[in-house]
């Protein structure tokens, strides 16, 4: 259903959705007081162009992981109906998440992935690896979830108080928003949800671990539904963050930056899926450092008009390399479950080598996927890497912070090709290091079949935005104005130096250079079996290589933070309890204790004592009849 809207709306020019959104709901939750008037919180389904390319993409790559998982799984016995339930409610719960007509409701869908990551990631919870995977990855993103929630809390609160996009993103919403002066820390408090779910710094490494899980759900996560959550949050409320520069700038400089930090630590493991996360989380931030530059740029541009449309690159190319992405970290991921499938559970790159004889689809269609991440021309990597990086480009007009930006990006390009081919090259060239009593065989047709079709599809859809309006308009950006969203025809895609413009900007050649500089180095080394003992022998090299294998001590890091920051809260409710709580209990109980220890000293049996008691008495009870008339009682 998904790709024949596609379909009509691409062969369509967008006619009946573009710039105009089709909507349905109904109410869910009515907040207003009696004789009041107040927010009424619907659900329902809000189908734009972005809504029809994200559920596309959603429902497409999860279908061929979910037949390829019916190969990948056959052992798993009984197990696999829990397997493929979890697996469904995940892929329907971001498929609600695209579809969603109000943060609310995406907020809902938002939390049932989370749960879904949890509970596939600790698939195989017998394995303690994995239990603490699934709490690792399910702890972070709720951290980042707090945020989000804040966010739409606080957005609840200001402006005219409503979730709803049609209504958010008016010009009288918009207005209001601006004028309430916390619109920059409401959208900085939703892309902090966006940080943990697309595991962006510093809340990016419960990606590296979650590669616990079966690759079935390894792909699902990376390439279908949770990572892309973010991105898309930050695409949907946009306009928000067309009006905010400085959180423009923020989510730009976030994503640059963890492009080349996630990129260099991809340099340093050996296993073949931990290399794949890592690249995930680079390629997260390619799509964050784009779309924050569109919106810093469309901030500063001022409104629109209909002879003079703004449109924005960065809201295109993050979009697209969203779409491309899904593509080839699908197959990257799937081709490295077949070589594990192969291999017998092995997944440690020193132990494998010369599998291309055997493995002759899956090196093929793995390495159509390397050839698309690396943005190796005519791949579909090629055409929305460099997209992103003119986005940034771009913004060297408008802030110096994006040479800087930038230079991350180009930097990122680099390292991108030299991890992916060394993966490449140790995987399936060179000599044999498989161990002695593994059979090596290639995959059945149900894992090979999906690999096939993403690997083609790694090599076409590049071509989609080549003279075809209809992939431009779905995702461009219109800026609002003052009467209203702009309804003037589409500039297509190709018309404002999209991606045919970059054949001709020499910019393009430079991370084509940097790309092919890449994949070179890696076939210098890794293909030609080169030792590098002597180099990394050096103390420099072997400290580098050190941090980067143990990714920076933030895994340290986290267990450090937790346990002074969790341990330090326990310490002091534990301190309350026993002082407070229990102190003011036992304090009130010792101080009756006390009264009836003296007043028992008192009953001691003698009568002597008891007179003298009675004596004294009475003295007291004469003494005030006497004195009582004295003092005109």
């Amino acid at each position: 259903m998904s790709l024949l809207i596609l379909y009509f709306e691409f062969t369509g020019n967008g006619a009946g959705i573009y710039p105009a959104a089709f909507q349905q709901h109904i109410a869910f939750l009515n907040l207003s007081q009696p004789g009041s008037t107040g927010a009424v919180l619907n659900l329902g389904i809000y189908v734009d162009w972005l809504t029809v390319v994200m559920v596309a993409v959603v429902s497409s790559v999860s279908l061929l992981i979910v037949i390829y998982s019916v190969g990948y799984m056959h052992e798993e016995g009984r197990r696999r109906k829990r397997f493929f339930g979890v697996l469904s409610m995940f892929v329907g719960s971001m498929l609600g998440l695209v579809l969603a007509n109000n943060l609310l409701e995406l907020y809902l869908f938002w939390e049932l992935v989370g749960l879904g990551s949890y509970l596939l990631i600790g698939f195989w919870y017998e394995k303690p690896s994995a239990a603490r995977a699934a709490k690792k990855a399910f702890v972070v993103t709720r951290f980042g979830d707090m945020f989000l929630l804040f966010g739409i809390v606080l957005l609840l609160n200001i402006g005219q108080h409503t979730l709803s996009y049609s209504q958010l993103f008016s010009p009288g919403s918009i207005s209001a928003l601006n004028g309430s002066g916390l619109l920059t820390i409401a959208t900085l408090a939703l892309f902090g949800g966006a940080m943990g779910k697309s595991a962006q710094f510093p809340l990016h490494d419960w990606l590296v671990d979650a590669m616990e899980g079966p690759t079935p759900v390894s792909a699902m996560i990376h390439g279908a539904t949770m990572v892309n959550a973010g991105v898309y949050l930050v695409a949907r409320i946009y306009p928000l963050f067309t009006q905010t520069p400085a959180s423009a700038l923020f989510v730009s400089f976030i994503g640059a930056f963890t492009a080349l930090f996630a990129a260099t630590m991809a340099l340093a493991t050996y296993d073949i899926k931990r290399v794949l996360a890592f690249s995930t989380i680079s390629q997260l931030g390619y799509m964050f450092m784009a779309l924050g530059a569109g919106a810093y740029i469309l901030s500063s541009t001022g409104p629109a008009t209909l002879g003079s449309p703004n449109y924005s690159l960065g809201y295109s190319a993050g979009m697209f390399h969203l779409v491309n992405q899904a593509i080839f970290k699908a197959l990257l991921f799937l081709a490295a479950g077949s070589v594990m499938h192969a291999m017998g559970g092995i997944q440690d790159m020193r132990q494998m080598g010369a599998l291309r004889s055997k493995l002759r689809i899956t090196s093929v269609t793995m390495l159509f996927g390397s050839l698309s991440l690396a943005g190796i021309i005519p791949f579909s990597g090629f055409f929305s890497k460099d997209a992103t990086l003119e986005a940034a480009f771009g913004g060297i007009s408008y802030s110096w912070v994006f040479a800087l930006i930038w230079l991350f990006g180009i930097a990122a390009a680099f390292l991108t090709a030299l991890y992916i081919f060394r993966l490449w090259f140790m995987t399936f060239t060179g000599s044999s290091r498989v161990p002695e009593g593994v059979h090596v065989h290639e995959s059945p047709a149900v894992m090979t079949g999906p690999l096939v079709i993403l690997a083609i599809l790694s090599l076409v859809v590049g071509f989609s935005v080549l003279g075809v309006a209809g992939f431009g308009m779905a995702v461009h950006y219109p800026i609002t104005f003052a009467s209203g969203v702009l309804t003037s025809a589409a500039t297509p895609y190709t018309q404002f130096g999209g991606v045919l413009g970059l054949l001709a900007d020499p910019l393009t050649y430079l991370s084509l250079a940097l790309a092919f500089g890449g994949a070179f180095v890696a076939y210098s080394v890794w293909y030609r079996e080169r030792s590098m003992e002597a180099f990394m022998s050096k103390p420099v090299p072997r400290r580098i290589f050190h941090i980067l294998s143990e990714r920076y001590y933030f895994p340290q890091a986290y267990d450090r933070i937790g346990m002074w920051f969790g341990y330090g809260i326990s310490r002091g409710l534990d301190y309350f309890d026993r002082k407070g709580v229990d102190g003011l209990i036992n304090g009130v109980g010792a101080f009756f204790m006390g009264i009836s220890q003296r007043i028992r000293k008192s009953e001691t049996g003698f009568v002597q004592s008891y007179v003298s008691v009675i004596v004294v008495a009475v003295i007291i009870i004469v003494a005030l009849l006497l004195f009582y008339p004295v003092l005109g009682v």
